[in-house]
């Protein structure tokens, strides 16, 4: 009968003797031999080898006479354990950790030999994921393949599936049997994901599965345009409407307007993202503003004729600008006056710099003249309460237009300085004073 000692060299010649992978793993300054590692299989989703150590006075695990180290792994079934001279030991950090090697230099070598053509990539990916998280310093193999199998199995679904994972993925459901439990997306959701590109952080936020295929079939027609104008435009389109379609926020909404002004949806989003980009070189969010104002401006004046596509919008935009009616009758003054009261409260003074609200409606006017935007068309929403505008300027020089603010909502919406550009760095810090004291959003 052999001995334990037997058996295990019995062992030994068996592993050595079979065609297995091999690879060596040596003392970095040295170049002493530490031990061998044998790959007996690899899957797609995991794998077997065995390690054998070489004899050491110092390395308890290696011993006098040298440790056959065996390890299984299989992610997709969650099998896993570590055999040390045939008997199993506990699948800890440590454990798994004796069986790699210390030197970085040879992580890329193994994971490579360990991988197969389905998964090639995989461990490296999750090896800077999980081997090294919050406070830690240091990147192990034991840390790393620990919690992939342990904790966080559900990488591998995600990693073939090309999703990329970052600390800022949410995981709703380590445990699913998809992509798709797994993030807590609907089906038509993961489709966009996969078909559209749409970001995974687009839908964190998202719950209203409800609307998913009004979603994606404008997804669906905004491809179809793609490749008749020959530009990209999901992504814009995704950041400027998906807050209006899942949330119901309308601000820089092409489809709020088009629901607002009861414009044929598929004709104004072809206007908006394409025909106005390539024709006339705006951005779909200027478009958008631009076009907001003009149908506003046209609509409260009483136009019963207009050009709803402007083959020249901003143009377009500057004539309805200078006609708007700005002259208000008597009972409209005492609306203005009202609210030009309310707004008094929003007077502030902070470092040289002054904000408050317009008196007369021409002073509204002529701030939108001389700093070359709209805002003079908003006297009305500023009569009516549904908007605060407020003016910044120099204490010393209370005549001089710098920036004009728009406040809605307890939010502060735009604030834009000479021809629409935003202000500078000294102008946004007074602005963000300005809203923490009065504990407005921005």
């Amino acid at each position: 009968m052999l001995s334990f000692k037997d058996k295990i060299d019995a062992l030994k010649q068996e592993i050595v003797k079979a065609n297995y992978i091999k690879h060596e793993e040596m003392e970095v300054y040295t170049k002493k031999l530490i031990g061998t590692m044998y790959i007996k299989e690899t899957m797609d989703y995991g794998f077997h080898l065995y390690y054998i150590h070489e004899t050491s006075d110092t390395d308890s695990l290696a011993g006098k006479n040298g440790t056959v180290s065996e390890m299984y792994y299989d992610l997709r079934n969650r099998k896993y354990w570590i055999k040390r001279n045939l008997k199993e030991v506990k699948f800890s950090v440590r454990n798994v950790d004796s069986i790699f090697p210390k030197d970085c230099n040879q992580r890329v070598e193994i994971f490579d030999k360990l991988s197969t053509e389905n998964n090639k990539g995989l461990y490296q990916s999750a090896f800077s994921f999980l081997g090294r998280m919050g406070e830690e310093k240091i990147t192990m193999f034991g840390r790393f393949f620990h919690r992939l199998i342990t904790e966080n199995s559900y990488y591998e679904l995600l990693y073939k599936a090309g999703i990329s994972i970052t600390r800022h993925t949410h995981i709703e459901n380590k445990n699913g049997n998809s992509p798709k439990e797994i993030l807590g997306l609907s089906k038509t959701q993961w489709k966009m994901v996969t078909k559209y590109n749409v970001r995974l952080t687009t839908f964190e936020k998202l719950d209203n599965s409800k609307v998913d295929k009004e979603a994606i079939g404008h997804l669906s027609y905004i491809k179809t345009l793609e490749d008749e104008f020959g530009v990209e435009k999901i992504t814009a389109f995704v950041s400027n409407e998906f807050s209006y379609l899942y949330k119901n926020h309308e601000y820089h909404s092409a489809l709020h307007i088009a629901k607002t002004y009861n414009l044929p949806v598929k004709i104004f989003i072809k206007y908006i993202y394409f025909q106005c980009d390539v024709s006339q070189g705006l951005t779909s969010m200027s478009a958008i503003g631009e076009y907001e104002d003009y149908i506003r401006m046209t609509t409260e004046m009483g136009y019963e004729r207009f050009d709803k596509y402007p083959k020249f919008l901003r143009t377009a935009h500057d004539i309805v600008s200078r006609n708007y009616r700005i002259k208000l009758d008597e009972s409209e003054m005492v609306e203005w006056e009202k609210s030009y009261q309310e707004n008094c409260k929003y007077n502030y003074s902070y470092d040289g710099f002054k904000i408050f609200p317009p008196k007369e409606p021409s002073d509204l006017v002529r701030e939108g003249n001389v700093l070359g935007h709209c805002v003079g068309s908003y006297v009305n929403k500023v009569r009516k309460g549904l908007s605060s505008i407020l003016l910044l300027r120099e204490r010393d020089d209370v005549e001089q237009p710098l920036v004009t603010i728009e406040v809605r909502d307890n939010k502060i919406t735009q604030a834009k300085g000479k021809m629409n550009n935003p202000p500078s760095r000294e102008q946004k810090e007074i602005i963000k004073q300005f809203a923490k004291k009065y504990e407005l959003a921005m």
